[in-house]
C-alpha cells in the first residue's frame, strides 16, 4: 500500500479541479458513489461549500470517526473561495491526517504554488480535467453523446454547437433534451437514464439533423457567453464573429453594449484584485456570480492589466454617450468601432 492510500485503495486527499466542469462534477459524483457503495450508506459523507464554511468546520468533520468500519468522506466544493488562512489550516492538517477520512477538495482557483496544493500533492492526488479547445469541441460533443447512448457524427456535432454555443453546460443541456426526445432517457449522461421502449425510428440512438432542429434552438445566453469568452481570451476574430451574430439576431446594440460593459467592469475588478495579490477566484465570487462563470472570469483576468481595462472602460463611457444620440453613426457601427478600439487598448 503506497503512502497516502487506504486499504480499499481510496486516497487520503483529492483535489478535483480543472476548467472542464462537467468532468469535475462527474469525478466528484463518482467518488461519493464509491463511498456509498462500499459502506451501503451515505451516513459517513459530509458536504461543505468553501463560500459558506471555513476550514475549522471542515476539519471537525474530518476528525470525526466514521460509523462502523467505513471511510468518512468530507467533500468541500468551490475550494477557490477559501481565504489563505483556511487553506493554510488544511495544508497543515494534511501533514498527518487520520486514516479513516478521505478529504476531497473540489473546484478551480487553487494555484500550484500555494501551500495547500503542494500538501495535496504530497499526501494524495490531484485530478485535473481541462476543458477542450474550441477546435476539439466537436469530438468532445460526440464523446458526451455516447454517454447518452447516442451516436452523433461531426456535422451534427457542429450544428449542435452552432445552436447551443461552446459553453459545455449549454451543450450538455441540449444533449439531455435530445436523449429524451430520442427515447434514450433524460439524464443518461449522468448514468441515470434508461433506454426508452421506443421501437420507432426516433427512438434509435443515431442523432440526425432533424432531431437537433426539432428540440434545440439558438440560445442568446450561449451567444453572450461566446462573446464575453472571446473578449476574455483577447481573440479579435472570435469577438467580431460573435458580435456580428448577436447583432444579426436583431439584438439591440445598446443591449450588447451593456453586456460588454458589464464584462469589462467585472474584469477590471478581478484584475485589480489579482494585481494586489488577492485571490482572483474569491474576487470574482464576491461579485455575486455563480461559481462556474466566476471561475471563468478569474481565469480570464490573468490576460489583462488594470490600466488597459481602465482605458477600455473610458472608451465605453464615450460609447454610452454616442448610443444616446451623441453620434451621427448608426448604433451598431458605433458599437463595432468601440469594440475594435477596446481590443487595441487591452
Amino acid at each position: 500500500m503506497s503512502a497516502g492510500e487506504k486499504k480499499d485503495g481510496l486516497g487520503l486527499v483529492y483535489l478535483i479541479t480543472g476548467s472542464d466542469e462537467p468532468k469535475v462534477e462527474l469525478a466528484a459524483r463518482r467518488l461519493r458513489r464509491r463511498v456509498i457503495d462500499d459502506s451501503g450508506t451515505d451516513i459517513n459523507i459530509d458536504i461543505f461549500d468553501a463560500g459558506r464554511h471555513g476550514a475549522t468546520a471542515v476539519l471537525q468533520a474530518a476528525d470525526t470517526p466514521p460509523f462502523g468500519e467505513a471511510i468518512r468522506l468530507v467533500m468541500v466544493n468551490n475550494i477557490g473561495q477559501w481565504r489563505k488562512a483556511d487553506k493554510d489550516i488544511v495544508a497543515a492538517y494534511l501533514g498527518s491526517p487520520p486514516d479513516y477520512c478521505c478529504l476531497a477538495l473540489v473546484g478551480a482557483g487553487l494555484r500550484k504554488n500555494e501551500a495547500l496544493y503542494k500538501a495535496v500533492v504530497a499526501a494524495g492526488e490531484v485530478l485535473a480535467y481541462d476543458a477542450p479547445r474550441v477546435s476539439d469541441l466537436p469530438a468532445w460533443v460526440m464523446e458526451q453523446a455516447r454517454r447518452y447512448r447516442l451516436k452523433m457524427e461531426p456535422p451534427e456535432a457542429r450544428r449542435l454547437m452552432e445552436l447551443a454555443g461552446t459553453e459545455q453546460r449549454a451543450i450538455m443541456t441540449e444533449l439531455d433534451k435530445i436523449a429524451a426526445y430520442k427515447g434514450m432517457g433524460a439524464g443518461a449522461g449522468q448514468g441515470t437514464g434508461k433506454p426508452g421502449a421506443g421501437g420507432s425510428e426516433r427512438g434509435k440512438g443515431k442523432v440526425r439533423m432533424e432531431d437537433i432542429e426539432a428540440v434545440c434552438w439558438v440560445s442568446t445566453d450561449a451567444k453572450v457567453w461566446d462573446l464575453t469568452d472571446a473578449i476574455g481570451a483577447r481573440d479579435r476574430e472570435a469577438t467580431f464573429m460573435h458580435l456580428e451574430e448577436l447583432l444579426g439576431d436583431r439584438n439591440e446594440p445598446v443591449s450588447v453594449f451593456f453586456i460588454v460593459a458589464r464584462h469589462l467592469k467585472r474584469l477590471s475588478h478581478v484584475t485589480s484584485a489579482l494585481e494586489r495579490g488577492e485571490d482572483p477566484a474569491r474576487a470574482a465570487a464576491g461579485l455575486g456570480m455563480k461559481p462556474y462563470p466566476a471561475r471563468k472570469l478569474a481565469g480570464q483576468s490573468a490576460n489583462f492589466t488594470s490600466a488597459g481595462l481602465k482605458r477600455a472602460l473610458r472608451i465605453f463611457s464615450d460609447l454610452d454617450v454616442d448610443l444616446k444620440g451623441g453620434s451621427e453613426l448608426r448604433p451598431d457601427l458605433s458599437l463595432e468601432l468601440a469594440v475594435a478600439r477596446v481590443l487595441e487598448e487591452l
